[in-house]
């Protein structure tokens, strides 16, 4: 029997996220692969926002729940969701955070901002990604759709508002799925 002890399973690179989360920057973007046919799941959706608090025990219950609330059928979708979830608790030590699922097909928030949070995580399964702006400067820059954006927020100690972002444009007759995990 193996008695060695692991470290949990995270959905990205733990190092580079505890890193960002003690360190001074106030953004970190991770390429990952994106979901492969997510958009007919997505384009069968309905316009609606699901948010909801989650905890380990609950995860699952939570992402199928508020899939299903966006009439969204994919378990490619759930599973991946699930682990974002789970690995986002996990990775900052929380008993609970709370979830947003949103399709849209308009620009939700489309002034630069801040959060007033401690951080949040943001990516984007479907439509446009997150843009964000450092400080001072006037180019936008687009993260990649899948991408993980961890952002911090005002009540995070080394926030240093150095970053601001907003949901992306959404193109007419096209709908955005994005996801949102903070605490």
């Amino acid at each position: 029997m193996d008695t060695s002890i692991t470290e949990p399973r995270t959905a990205w690179n733990a190092e580079a996220v505890a890193d960002f989360a003690n360190g001074n920057l106030d953004i970190l973007v991770l390429e990952r692969h994106h979901l492969a046919d997510v958009s007919s799941a997505v384009e069968s959706g309905r316009i609606h926002e699901y948010l909801a608090p989650i905890s380990r025990e609950k995860v699952s219950f939570e992402v199928r729940g508020g899939l299903g609330e966006l009439r969204i059928k994919s378990p490619e979708l759930t599973e991946d969701i699930s682990g974002l979830a789970t690995s986002f608790l996990d990775q900052f030590d929380l008993e609970h955070a709370r979830m947003r699922i949103e399709v849209t097909r308009t620009q939700s928030c489309p002034k630069f901002h801040s959060d007033n949070v401690n951080i949040r995580l943001v990516t984007t399964y479907a439509g446009p990604a997150t843009e964000y702006q450092f400080a001072g400067e006037t180019t936008v820059q687009r993260a990649p759709v899948g991408g993980l954006v961890f952002l911090k927020g005002s009540r995070n100690p080394t926030h240093r508002d150095s970053i601001h972002h907003r949901s992306p444009e959404v193109p007419d007759g096209e709908k955005r799925l994005c996801v949102a995990i903070d605490y």
